[in-house]
């Protein structure tokens, strides 16, 4: 690349709002104690921690960085994750970053302020045997030189970093990167320059190719949140690149923008990568690098929420810490039995799927089937229509957008790579910029959606009213400026189209062309009778993806039309998981419109089945049968103890029950531990509760296993690294032998004419969210079982009585 492509502006100090505790220059090594808090709000450190600041760090130009080094107390070397971002290193206590974690509802005490933002935490890393690496990048704040955005010459720069740690004598010279965004972005171009000591990356989230992804998606210049990351950051003494003159100057792929694309081909190291389908900045690009990296051991976790709550789970933090055990310290952990993939399933109703394994994405049982679109009856179907059929809408007008419609029969999931065929035309114009959505709507037509953050205020339902997509999951969508329509045929593929962008195909008066539109991929289910929508507009139909920037506002005129069926089959294609051309079989009540009540009738008979089966065989019998399957069970929790090194997963699901009090409840509750037929009844895979010298023995079904446990006394004081729920207490599991595999906890607080129940299981970290899950489906079936019992035998409440 001509150095000359690149434009710079001069840069300026770290505003207030972005200056931390620690931010102010000054160089020296000093311990921080157990305990010490960065500022109130924070988490203490668990363990002291050498804090280098400030260290000199001379790159291969001569230019000088300076890094902030977090790293265990003692003299054994330690291997160092490296969190690469133009974001001030000490930005982590700011009262911007504070400011984020306000905005999605996370508590700043999940965090000890020293991370730097989006970055792992050194509170948690250090007590675990490693070191964090916090730079302040080329031209940022006290380093020197001129700083770019995210391309080929800062893979350059992390990878003198990388190797200078490798040789310091705290270090262990293994070296791993991990980071939401920027930092995620930056792992792909360092991993490029294949630093030799680097020996794993975790990308969580980000773009990787800065003009399809940031500044010319879909080939339209919208560069609102370029104009807020280079106008909000890189803030420094020197200059900065000026990408928004760039894309102005250069619209068109070149060099310049070839240089922020990183060399797939060159990334062969272990790559533990974490995408979602909601972040409508970072979705494609990640899925993007995952599917092109070079790397033989790469895995893929797709998850449901947003990249800041997800990154800082705990339970997903004690994944990553196997990863980098595994690849840092070389512990054999079973790390490389985790599936190469684990997606998510939405539904937007409640009933997400998450950690579904499979061996690719999309899934092998995964089949992209054509939907093509009907416009006489605004319909998709599988069978192309034979006559042909326009629909145009006027750019200016209102509605400003065609749609189509597909009701599912029966259940059926998406997960893959959505694209949409569509043959189109201008009236009035040589051109067009055209947006398209699938949206998911419920049975009676409304669309769903669904908050990808714990905030749920009013706040939050105004800025993603319209706008700030990554916080409101609306659907998968899409966009493409049709002059820009040209497939680059070396990167495209049958599910997901790549344009050149190098070149500008007007159209002319009548002429009808074909275009191909990438959407963003997919996991969601659609329930029998539910309905999806495909939606065709000259319009940013979701806004913005972050709140507070310029919406982008299509280069339109004229009319839109988009033809259908004949010649000119324009088509959505969808990843579907389960075929849908035919309805499944059904049978129901006449006058029913499912099959719930007939559904019914078979739990009555089956739990009045089970219950004469057991009591038939006793407890003893029962028991004797099932010996190889509970021995199985307890190796296995045994094995999930030891590979968790003391970590620990929690899942929560509550319940509302009506008609009924939590007084009225945990009465009955602890008078139905000395009846062992209720207790049993409770759920179908309670194969034995018998409580007996002061602790309770429960055989019952826990993920795919048979297992055998002893709960403790109930404690309704502080567990350690647990704090109990308001009212609630806990008690510990414990198998056989005496070891501790986990808890449970509930908790009971009253509402008008009811309760809430908050239930909860905490299990070693390793037996991964499926088995929590499955806990809580377990939880929901016998609570609710014994609330209804419960409810019954008070006078004149049965009758009342709802939960749910």
């Amino acid at each position: 690349m001509s150095e000359d492509q690149r434009v710079y502006v001069p840069s300026r100090p770290l505003p207030a709002a972005r200056t931390g505790v620690l931010t102010g220059f000054d160089p020296g090594t000093r311990t921080l104690a157990a305990g010490f808090r960065v500022a109130p709000q924070f988490r203490a450190l668990p363990v002291d921690v050498v804090f280098e600041k400030d260290v000199a760090v001379r790159l291969r130009d001569g230019v000088t960085i300076r890094v902030d080094l977090f790293r265990p107390a003692g003299a054994e070397p330690v291997p160092v994750i490296v969190a690469w971002s133009p974001y001030g290193k000490g930005q982590g206590s700011s009262a911007s970053a504070m400011g984020v974690f306000g905005m999605v509802g996370l508590d700043n005490g999940i965090v000890s302020g020293l991370e730097k933002f989006e970055g792992p935490d050194p509170a948690y890393w250090c007590a675990r045997g490693y070191a964090i690496c916090n730079p302040d990048v080329r031209g940022v704040v006290d380093s020197e030189g001129d700083s770019v955005l995210w391309d080929r010459q800062e893979g350059r720069d992390c990878h003198d970093v990388i190797e200078w740690l490798a040789q310091q004598a705290w270090c262990s010279g293994k070296v791993g990167m991990s980071g939401t965004s920027y930092l995620a972005v930056s792992q792909w171009f360092t991993a490029a320059e294949q630093p030799p000591h680097l020996a794993a990356i975790n990308p969580w989230e980000g773009v990787s190719d800065v003009y399809r992804d940031l500044v010319m998606r879909g080939g339209m210049p919208d560069t609102g949140f370029a104009r807020q990351l280079q106008e909000g950051s890189f803030f420094g003494k020197n200059g900065k690149e000026d990408i928004l003159t760039e894309v102005e100057r250069y619209p068109l792929v070149n060099d310049l923008w070839e240089n922020k694309i990183p060399d797939f081909g060159r990334i062969t190291v272990p790559a533990y990568v974490v995408a979602s389908y909601s972040n409508t900045l970072h979705t494609a690009g990640t899925f993007r690098a995952w599917r092109r990296i070079a790397s033989p051991e790469k895995w893929l976790r797709v998850h449901n929420s947003q990249e800041w709550p997800d990154y800082y789970d705990e339970a997903n933090v004690a994944d990553l810490r196997r990863f980098f055990d595994h690849y840092l310290k070389g512990e054999d952990n079973g790390w490389e039995r985790t599936p190469r993939v684990r997606y998510a399933i939405l539904d937007l109703q409640g009933g997400d799927q998450v950690g579904v394994a499979a061996e690719e994405f999309p899934p092998a049982d995964v089949t992209s089937t054509k939907y093509y679109l009907d416009g006489r009856s605004r319909a998709l179907t599988t069978t192309a229509p034979a006559d042909e059929a326009a629909v145009t809408y006027a750019v200016d007008a209102n509605p400003d957008a065609v749609s189509f419609v597909v009701r599912f029969d029966r259940d059926t999931v998406l997960a893959g790579y959505p694209k949409a065929h569509l043959w189109l035309e201008a009236r009035g114009a040589d051109d067009m910029d055209v947006f398209v959505l699938v949206q998911k709507l419920d049975a009676h037509g409304t669309p769903l959606q669904a908050f990808t953050v714990p905030n749920r205020g009013a706040l939050v339902h105004d800025v993603t009213e319209h706008g700030a997509t990554i916080l409101r999951y609306k659907g998968s969508d899409g966009r493409l400026r049709v002059s820009a329509r040209h497939l680059d045929e070396a990167l495209s593929t049958p599910d997901v189209p790549a344009h050149s962008f190098d070149r500008v195909e007007r159209l002319s008066a009548g002429e009808v062309v074909d275009v191909e539109i990438e959407l963003l991929p997919v996991g969601l289910a659609f329930h029998a009778g539910e309905q999806l929508r495909f939606v065709v507009s000259s319009r940013n139909l979701l806004g913005t993806m972050m709140p507070g920037i310029r919406e982008y506002t299509g280069a339109n005129r004229g009319q839109h039309v988009v033809h259908t069926g004949g010649e000119h089959a324009s088509y959505l294609q969808l990843p579907v998981r389960q075929a849908t051309a035919e309805p499944a079989p059904w049978v129901r009540l006449a006058g029913d419109d499912h099959d719930g009540r007939v559904e019914r009738f078979e739990v009555v008979a089956a739990r009045r089945a089970l219950a004469l089966l057991k009591g038939k065989l006793g407890r003893e019998r029962l028991l004797d049968l099932l010996r190889d399957e509970i021995a199985a069970g307890s190796a296995f929790l045994r094995e999930q103890v030891a590979l968790s090194a003391g970590e620990e997963t929690t899942g929560t699901t509550t319940l509302r029950a009506h008609g009924i009090t939590a007084a009225q409840f945990t009465e009955w509750l602890s008078r139905a531990f000395g009846r062992e037929d209720v207790l049993l009844a409770g759920h179908p895979e309670h194969y034995s509760i018998h409580a007996a010298g002061g602790r309770v023995n429960i055989v019952e079904t826990l993920g795919e296993h048979v297992c055998s446990f002893f709960m403790r006394e109930w404690d309704d004081s502080a567990t350690p690294g647990a704090e109990p729920p308001p009212g609630g207490r806990r008690s510990r599991l414990v198998l056989e032998d005496g070891t501790v595999v986990g808890s449970i906890a509930n908790a009971f607080a009253e509402e008008e004419g009811g309760f809430t129940a908050r239930l909860s299981v905490t299990l070693p970290v390793t037996c991964g969210p499926q088995v929590i899950e499955h806990h809580l489906q377990h939880f929901a079936v016998e609570f609710r079982n014994w609330i209804l019992g419960a409810a019954a035998e008070q006078p004149g409440q049965a009758s009342a009585l709802k939960a749910g």
